[in-house]
């Protein structure tokens, strides 16, 4: 299990970031209903970016203060040993300590490799799950290395599961600007008031925009190809818009970009590609968008050591999360529009300072 970041930056020892991610698992995996505790994945996403320990320590109290205890853990059934027995409780949530209990089992007897090999073709026709939360915090646990977190991740993501349901067969396969172009012209005033991100991508699915466009897509030669494709589509998106709800479109792309080498090489990665135009078409609908003209670039642009400790000093977890998401994709593929990207989310700000260092 080691980390996918391109650039070294963390010189806070692992050990030190591995100590708070235990002690993060006293904590459940929602709070207040349906919000996400992102305190493990913005642990590891501050540690990459190459916080203190002190930094590390006052990310932990201020994210912690917010959560809810862990639920009671509770003994694995027999059922759940047979062959994808598991899959009786997949989708639903209150059954976590139960999913719980089974990925620790079975990442106690395999390799973290193998482990997601065996079950992400059973998770990821639901990556979109928990507004993408399940698979942001399975990459950011596979990449810090703990098992323990690895297994809570899963557990989270299993639990969590659903599926978005297909649109009408379209006449014709749209290469993704036609694709692009054809669901913003039809989407017109379609908009969702829901509060939370997961139930505006419920909503989404009903609209004649959704059932029009979701099948639409032509698929890329591989999947490997579409995310980066469907990566550059969610930064461009941002630049356009500065959404709060497309940062988790960036930072979801990039988490699944980390897990898909550990898919099956004989998968159906094509009936992939379609889930993941469903799930990003809804995502984009969901953010309700409202077009901008892109800032102008400044010249030269903050580079990354100076963003990187500018996202460490915000008090806010999803600024720290895209700071690194950026960090990573422009690491893969140099692009300035990924340090801009982070420039505007601090510059209009998004998460205020932090008390500690």
């Amino acid at each position: 299990m080691n980390s996918t970041a391109p650039v070294a930056a963390a010189t806070t020892p692992r050990t030190t970031l591995h100590r708070l991610l235990k002690d993060a698992l006293a904590f459940g995996p929602h709070y207040d209903g349906a919000m996400s505790n992102h305190l493990p994945m913005a642990l590891h996403a501050a540690w990459e970016l190459g916080a203190s320990e002190a930094r590390l320590q006052a990310l932990f109290a201020h994210e912690s203060g917010k959560l809810e205890p862990a639920p009671a853990t509770q003994p694995l059934p027999a059922l759940a040993r047979q062959p994808q027995g598991w899959l009786a409780w997949r989708g639903q949530r209150e059954a976590y300590p139960v999913l719980l209990a089974y990925f620790r089992e079975r990442l106690a007897g395999a390799s973290a490799d193998a482990v997601l090999t065996e079950h992400l073709p059973a998770l990821l026709p639901g990556w979109h799950a928990f507004a993408f939360h399940g698979l942001i915090r399975t990459a950011h646990a596979y990449e810090a290395g703990l098992q323990d977190e690895l297994a809570a991740a899963l557990a989270t993501w299993a639990a969590w599961y659903e599926t978005l349901p297909p649109g009408q067969a379209p006449e014709a396969r749209l290469a993704l600007a036609d694709w692009v172009t054809a669901w913003r012209a039809d989407a017109g005033g379609w908009r969702s008031d829901l509060p939370m991100i997961t139930w505006r991508v419920q909503a989404a699915t009903l609209s004649p925009c959704y059932t029009r466009w979701a099948e639409a897509l032509a698929p890329a030669p591989n999947l490997a190809e579409r995310v980066d494709e469907l990566q550059d589509l969610a930064l461009h998106i941002y630049l356009h818009s500065r959404n709060f709800t497309v940062l988790h479109l960036i930072t979801g792309l990039r988490a699944l970009r980390v897990l898909l080498p550990l898919l099956p090489a004989n998968g159906a990665h094509e009936a992939l590609q379609d889930i993941l135009a469903r799930a990003l078409l809804t995502g984009w609908l969901a953010a309700r968008l409202q077009w901008l003209p892109e800032e102008a670039m400044p010249q030269p642009l903050p580079d990354w050591a100076s963003l990187k400790a500018d996202a460490l000093t915000r008090s806010d977890e999803h600024v720290i999360k895209l700071a690194h998401a950026c960090w990573q994709e422009d690491g893969r593929r140099p692009d300035p529009r990924w340090r801009q990207a982070v420039r505007l989310l601090l510059a209009h700000g998004h998460g205020r300072p932090a008390t500690a260092s």
